[in-house]
């Protein structure tokens, strides 16, 4: 519908601009040009002229600020970057540390741990040993063996 109503203006104003011909075409285009070159026409002109000046004014020193600013990013970013290097190099650097340390104090701990097994293992031995002598002396030397043999065990060992 839109469409339809463009076209229909448009050759409407395409029949009327066609009758009015040229003499109105040329009583427009002095118009125009008395217009132009009008005061009021000229001040317009020269204040847009001063306008697109001082905004292309502007838009250079903003474009030197963007420039130096880029440059003060760049070497910030740099700056950063090796600080944060730096920074994991350190802190790599302590956890290698730390674990030296934790590996050391565990090999330390293991081996005491070994050498109070031995000792306490040497404690068990000599006191089985002084159990056993205890044992040995509360028995009696002048009792005799009273064990029965009744397999005859010894005599056959005796033999053999």
């Amino acid at each position: 519908m839109k469409r339809l109503m463009f076209i229909v203006g448009a050759g409407i104003g395409f029949v009327l601009g066609a009758r009015a011909g040229r003499e109105r075409y040329e009583q427009i285009k002095r118009a125009a040009t008395v217009a132009a070159e009008s005061a009021p026409a000229q001040r317009a002109v020269d204040l847009a002229q001063r306008g697109t000046d001082a905004a292309t004014d502007q838009l250079a020193k903003l474009s030197g600020r963007v420039s130096e600013s880029s440059k003060e990013f760049e070497s910030k970013v740099v700056h950063t970057a090796e600080e944060l290097r730096e920074e994991l190099l350190r802190r790599t650097e302590d956890a290698r540390t730390s674990l030296e340390e934790a590996r050391t104090s565990a090999k330390e701990w293991v081996d005491h741990t070994k050498e109070r097994s031995i000792e306490f293992q040497a404690q068990n031995v000599v006191a089985v040993g002084d159990m056993r002598a205890e044992a040995l002396a509360d028995l009696d030397d002048s009792v005799e063996d009273e064990m029965v043999d009744e397999g005859h065990a010894d005599e056959r060992n005796r033999r053999d």
